[in-house]
């Protein structure tokens, strides 16, 4: 779902069920399944914010895709009553790397980065809601529970926002389950690994 400078925002499902009933209403569209784990790291000699800044590797379990390390760096955009994240790269993560998963690792280690932990996200699934002109996700996510995320382009970030809040109408879902911190943040924080 990346575009140029994306905007973002994710979402607790509380009953995924409710939820794909509401994809069925709105004509949702499967765009494909995925599954893939996240191995986060962090710099051994310095402390990142996860909401600002972080470097993961990905390894896909499906569809096959090369397992890339990606770095990301963020700013946190508050209009009105809603804030999200805005990536300050193109394409909102930048691919430095791929190959094997053992080489990734070694090479973040090789550049002073140690894991830091990793989320899995599973049975995941992308839709597209052509009659509202937006995609979204819905994620189940071990040690989490199910998530969902809604991006849009960023160059305006007031347009962004009224995409957001269109589409979050769109999907009912109550803004107190919306969250502007990429899911690393979300995870670690509930886990407690901050």
């Amino acid at each position: 779902m990346a575009s140029l400078f994306e905007c973002e925002v994710r979402f607790t499902i509380e009953d995924i069920k409710s939820f794909e009933d509401r994809l069925k209403e709105l004509e949702a569209k499967l765009v494909y399944p995925y599954e893939f784990t996240d191995y986060y790291f962090r710099p051994v000699k310095e402390k990142w914010n996860l909401v600002e800044k972080n470097l993961r590797i990905r390894e896909w379990k499906s569809p096959q895709k090369p397992t890339t390390i990606f770095f990301v760096k963020n700013e946190v955009i508050s209009l009105g009553d809603i804030k999200f994240k805005r990536a300050l790269y193109p394409d909102g993560k930048v691919a430095l790397f791929s190959g094997e998963l053992n080489i990734c690792r070694s090479l973040l280690r090789d550049l002073g980065f140690e894991p830091w932990f990793s989320v899995r996200k599973e049975n995941a699934s992308m839709w597209d809601i052509p009659k509202y002109g937006f995609k979204t996700v819905a994620e189940h996510i071990e040690g989490l529970g199910w998530s969902g995320e809604l991006e849009f382009e960023g160059e305006d970030p007031k347009k962004a926002k009224e995409e957001i809040e269109k589409a979050l109408n769109a999907l009912k879902i109550p803004k107190d389950l919306v969250s502007f911190k990429p899911i690393s943040a979300i995870f670690a924080e509930k886990r407690n690994i901050v």
